[in-house]
């Protein structure tokens, strides 16, 4: 089992109902093929944290890298992991837009009460990070 955590800019900012596309379209893939993780987008730039097997894992990112509605994609961690930081959710998700996506299933719980098995996992560091640095406003 692996992780792959990267990072991305939109290349023109996204509305809410091509996000909504991307979110659902990633979680029928994701469920089909037992991937989880998380997508996050702050003004113009994602950050995806995806854990699975590892071919299933390197086979999304593939297609992830190919996908024109982003560019200068950089990728943050590709390794092994002993456990899902986000096992229970297919695709976790936020964005700016708190106030719409706050009804969403998955929407993200405060980092704090993320990956509470005891790990330090450097792929929720990272994403802790990210929430930090653009100020997401984030609800139950």
């Amino acid at each position: 089992m692996k992780n792959i955590v990267y990072v991305s800019t939109a290349i023109k900012p996204l509305p809410k109902d091509i996000l909504m596309e991307i979110l659902v379209t990633s979680r029928l893939y994701n469920q089909t093929h037992n991937i989880s993780g998380i997508l996050l987008y702050a003004e113009g730039t994602f950050i995806q944290v995806l854990e699975g097997d590892d071919n299933e894992v390197d086979h999304i990112f593939g297609q992830i890298i190919t996908d024109n509605r982003h560019k200068n994609i950089i990728k943050l961690i590709d390794g092994p992991i002993n456990h899902r930081s986000f096992a229970d959710w297919l695709m976790g998700f936020s964005s700016l837009e708190e106030q719409e996506a706050a009804n969403l299933l998955g929407y993200l719980r405060p980092p704090g009460n993320w990956d509470n098995n005891g790990s330090n996992s450097a792929s929720v560091a990272t994403i802790k990070a990210f929430f930090e640095s653009n100020q997401l406003n984030i609800s139950y």
